[in-house]
């Protein structure tokens, strides 16, 4: 009995431990899935906030043109009226 007492609390302590060092290789593997999945996420969200910057660009130069142009008509029927009095 004194002989397998030793041996069981060794292999209580062993199987304990053992458990312990899967747990925490599994909790490494999820934290790095974890880290990994929130990585994609930011360069997602910074990829359509570069896409959304430019189209919002694009469509400030559009308006800003379309605004010279009409400026430019105005300028042009203004000038029109000037010369027919």
């Amino acid at each position: 009995m004194r002989k397998r007492l030793p041996v069981l609390f060794a292999a209580a302590f062993a199987s304990m431990f053992g458990a312990a060092a899967c747990g925490g290789g599994v909790q490494e593997e999820v934290q790095e899935q974890v880290e990994e999945q929130a990585k994609e996420g930011r360069q997602q969200v910074e990829d359509q906030l570069k896409e959304a910057t430019l189209r919002i660009e694009q469509e400030a130069q559009e308006a800003k043109q379309k605004i010279e142009q009409q400026t430019q008509d105005v300028k042009e029927q203004v000038e029109k009226v000037g010369e027919e009095q």
